[in-house]
């Protein structure tokens, strides 16, 4: 079975509009919400036997990150979640390819990234409640 590998993208400034967008809208619904905080991931499933390379490494983050914004990507959340906080994860199902994966995939291909032959984007939110 092939490793699905994950990168996580820093929430950028814009995100905040929308994280309190966001927390606007569900604090109708959850009275008790403090905030909500996201971040992008991406699954990529790689095919190869071995794990990327360092170089292989380099080309992935740097696909994903922003090239205005340094160190925006890494292997590991940016969420940290606490004892009362809420961490949901929402993207496409798992049993079909997306039209983004398509072109995703095309990109890693051309850049060289033969192994990777799906890449699905999922969004990551973390609900802060009081309890």
């Amino acid at each position: 079975m092939s490793p699905v590998l994950h990168f996580y993208v820093r929430p950028s400034g814009h995100e905040g509009a929308a994280s309190g967008h966001t927390r606007r809208k569900l604090q109708g619904k959850l009275p008790q919400l403090q905030g909500v905080e996201t971040e992008l991931c991406y699954n990529v499933n790689w095919t190869a036997e071995a794990l990327p390379s360092a170089e292989e490494m380099k080309k992935l983050m740097w696909l994903f990150g922003c090239p205005l914004l340094l160190d925006d990507v890494a292997q590991e959340s940016w969420l940290l979640s606490g004892s009362s906080d809420l961490l949901l994860e929402v993207g496409p199902r798992l049993n079909f390819s997306t039209p983004t994966s398509t072109n995703i995939v095309s990109v890693c291909h051309a850049a060289g990234l033969g192994p990777v032959d799906r890449v699905e984007t999922t969004r990551r939110y973390r609900l802060s409640v009081w309890l």
